[in-house]
């Protein structure tokens, strides 16, 4: 049982820290599905050591730490063949809602087995487009944000983001015929 003042530790820690361990964690996965179960890892790790020891000063750089050897550590442990999904069907419906591009998602893709077709088209990609789509759709940063975080080009993002767009609007034969713009 965890007791009111650690809740609001715990709590503290976790608001100030969270979008940085997201960005590293997305950032570092050589596998975009695994990227909740290392964030859950690293905020377990969190609650122990606040439970464990209450005198100790836990920063974010503390975090940051637990982090990185979270993430080496669910990779030598090869857990990167799990097979999860990224997204429950409900998160699916709420990364739609999050959507603000000038290609609306929400609207296009209307199909749960829709849905189902992007994601497996998306984790054949190049590592690189499933992170910029999670970060991008998922975790709601800016193009330039996400081009600073995986230290490429804005337009290098803005490509990979609307290229993969157009083949998702060919794949699902959106637009009907239409030229896919």
């Amino acid at each position: 049982m965890i007791d009111q003042e650690t809740l609001k530790t715990f709590d503290k820690l976790y608001y100030e820290s969270y979008n940085d361990v997201l960005k590293y964690v997305v950032c570092n996965c050589s596998n975009i599905e695994d990227t909740k179960d290392i964030i859950q890892n690293v905020y377990l790790e969190v609650i122990k050591k606040i439970k464990k020891d209450a005198n100790f000063e836990i920063t974010k750089g503390y975090i940051m730490g637990i982090t990185k050897n979270k993430v080496k550590d669910y990779y030598r442990f090869n857990y990167k063949n799990k097979i999860l999904s990224l997204f429950s069907n409900k998160d699916n419906i709420d990364l739609l809602d999050q959507t603000s591009s000038d290609f609306d998602l929400q609207d296009s893709f209307i199909k749960e087995t829709d849905l189902d077709i992007v994601w497996k088209y998306l984790k054949e990609k190049s590592g690189i487009i499933p992170k910029i789509f999670y970060l991008y759709y998922y975790a709601d940063y800016g193009i330039k944000d996400i081009a600073e975080y995986l230290n490429i080009n804005e337009s290098s993002v803005k490509n990979n983001l609307y290229r993969t767009l157009k083949e998702l609007k060919t794949l699902l034969n959106i637009g009907g015929d239409e030229n896919v713009q």
